[in-house]
């Protein structure tokens, strides 16, 4: 349990905690997680999401907002669906309690099923993109209330509707494996590693990842140095940073981009959330961050 001063002065705490899907679905799902936050109704967490995949998350006690990019308040109460991010997400939390799910981006492709640069950077209720029958599923899970039994409805719907497979699924996975590659600094060797041409790397990227390979290749090295600085927070930021880079200048350039800030910046925030989400999923699952979850 994380805690911090919120707004009105009142104290809020954080509780974080993340599930493994059932195995057959651990190459879709890069987990679930149950996230609660508990004070009086006027308080308020603010954080910043950084870039990940996609992920599907159900309110489950009380209203959180859902934000676009630029922050504004969108009109979705139930079920919202993220597409994958090439930038940071503001997020208002309130004390009430929210259940998520985490696509890899061969999950995306097999359970969601639209292409991913369609929703890449998007919010959806989830209902336009997956059907009515995300609806029910979230009425089951209000009516249950402890953790087993919705990873167990989860996993039975999820099941459901990972049956059959995809032709894709061969490229999506060599594109994953090569991108989370460290060595692949650049689009040819990016395309090499996964054994494509550099335009079916670009139309694969595009379709189950959401970004153009060059992006892709900019977020990863990004993530990788933040998940660093997440780790080492008493050591010097250039001590930290991805080999990818050049310089302090260009990893700077970077993290204003994919953030919206210079780095120390954010590092002066409180992120309250992400602090007590990369530790918890740390523990849990062995990555600090969902865009560096290994399949």
């Amino acid at each position: 349990m994380h805690g911090v001063t919120g707004g009105g002065n009142a104290q809020v705490a954080v509780a974080i905690r993340f599930r493994l899907p059932a195995p057959s679905l651990r190459d879709l799902i890069t987990s679930y997680y149950f996230v609660e936050v508990i004070g009086a109704p006027q308080a308020e967490v603010e954080d910043l999401l950084h870039p990940e995949w996609g992920n599907l998350r159900f309110q489950l006690r009380n209203d959180w907002d859902t934000l676009d990019l630029t922050g504004h308040v969108l009109d979705i109460r139930q079920v919202a669906l993220f597409g994958p991010t090439s930038r940071a997400r503001p997020v208002i939390a309130r004390p009430g309690a929210i259940l998520g799910v985490g696509f890899t981006p061969l999950g995306w492709a097999l359970l969601v099923g639209c292409p991913a640069d369609y929703a890449a950077d998007q919010v959806f209720a989830a209902e336009d993109l997956v059907g009515d029958s995300v609806l029910r599923l979230h009425a089951d899970l209000l009516l249950v209330d402890d953790d087993d039994a919705r990873v167990a409805l989860l996993d039975d719907y999820l099941s459901e509707r990972a049956v059959g497979g995809s032709c894709r699924e061969p490229v999506t996975r060599a594109v994953h494996a090569a991108l989370l590659d460290p060595a692949v600094a650049t689009v040819q060797a990016f395309a090499e590693r996964a054994g494509l041409s550099q335009s079916a790397l670009a139309r694969a990227c595009l379709r189950d990842f959401g970004f153009t390979p060059k992006i892709l290749l900019r977020r990863q090295r990004f993530l990788r140095t933040l998940a660093a600085l997440a780790a080492n927070t008493e050591q010097p930021i250039g001590d930290l940073i991805d080999g990818a880079y050049v310089d302090h200048s260009h990893f700077n350039r970077d993290f204003r981009r994919f953030m919206g800030m210079s780095p120390s910046e954010y590092l002066g925030l409180p992120r309250l959330m992400l602090r007590a989400a990369a530790g918890e999923r740390e523990k849990a699952l062995g990555a600090a961050l969902q865009g560096l979850h290994q399949l």
